[in-house]
């Protein structure tokens, strides 16, 4: 049986007992197009209560559109984008966001107000099989739709932001065939609201998140599986599973620099969960115990997150 050099068998005990680096490729939320920041806040839509009924129609229903997109991309579906009307006004001051912010509780609030135009008709063709008279004629039309959608986010700038666009939309409606032009130009209107699906689903992929393909390291010792196991976790964004096991390491280890790893460690998982005082007060336990080449890195995306 060979034996070892002891310089050789020092040295393997020594990077035994040295930590390793892994890196975790994730895509992480930005903030939207608009440039409106919507991660970790709550949020409500507030729409105008028109000078018609049609207006308001159709703003509900384009509201209740844009709340559906939002609450898919931040809210993983729940319902948690509450829905408010509000008496029509000419002015969207800062003054009237604030209010809202509290009458709604949410962090950011959305005011929604759409002008519809005059209806053009297009054609009105008579059905090949009609299911009844009042349905033997099917008419097309045009018409005009100015929106504008004021943004106010009580945890940022102390301002509203406006965002105004302009579509046409092209309703169908069914009929009689013997409607006068007036008649099927109200009806026409009457047929906009289904439209206003599509218009709400339009603005809202403005205040979608935008994804960032971005590296974060961990480290890792080879002389205890619980280290792997821990990696395993943070791998498939079972972050909380992880933190428990670097917490069981940090309280069995009696290494300090075993421990700083642990409380680094944490302090990453928590800083991709968005608990950012958490993550700062991990990441100052780490530097208290020792110094590891990662710290600094970390404190710097720390910061930079809240300069946002």
């Amino acid at each position: 049986m060979k034996h070892r050099p002891i310089w050789i068998a020092a040295a393997l005990l020594l990077a035994a007992c040295s930590p390793q680096t892994y890196s975790l490729y994730l895509d992480v939320r930005q903030p939207s197009s608009s440039g409106v920041d919507l991660s970790r806040k709550t949020i409500a839509i507030a729409y105008m209560d028109g000078l018609n009924g049609v207006d308001s129609l159709f703003d509900r229903s384009a509201a209740s559109a844009i709340a559906r997109n939002l609450e898919a991309d931040y809210f993983g579906g729940e319902e948690l984008v509450g829905l408010y009307r509000v008496p029509s006004t000419d002015t969207v001051s800062v003054e009237l966001m604030r209010s809202l912010v509290m009458e709604t509780g949410g962090d950011v609030v959305f005011l929604l107000s759409s002008q519809l135009g005059e209806v053009n008709l297009e054609s009105n063709q008579p059905v090949s099989q009609p299911s009844s008279p009042d349905s033997a004629y099917l008419c097309t039309a045009s018409v005009p739709v100015k929106t504008k959608l004021s943004v106010y986010d009580s945890m940022g700038n102390d301002e509203v932001r406006h965002f105004k666009g302009s579509t046409v939309v092209r309703p169908q409606v069914y009929n009689n065939g013997i409607a006068t032009e007036v008649g099927l130009k109200a009806l026409s209107l009457r047929g906009v609201s289904p439209e206003a699906e599509n218009v709400g689903q339009r603005v809202s992929t403005h205040f979608l998140s935008n994804w960032k393909r971005e590296t974060f390291t961990l480290y890792y010792f080879d002389d205890n599986d619980a280290w792997i196991q821990a990696l395993a976790h943070a791998e498939t964004g079972e972050f909380s599973k992880a933190i428990d096991i670097w917490g069981k390491l940090l309280k069995n280890s009696k290494r300090a620099k075993k421990q700083a790893c642990a409380c680094y460690n944490m302090a990453m998982a928590f800083y991709l969960l968005e608990d950012i005082a958490l993550a700062n007060d991990w990441l100052d336990q780490c530097d208290k115990l020792e110094n590891v080449s990662l710290s600094q890195g970390l404190r710097k995306r720390i910061q930079m997150h809240l300069e946002k």
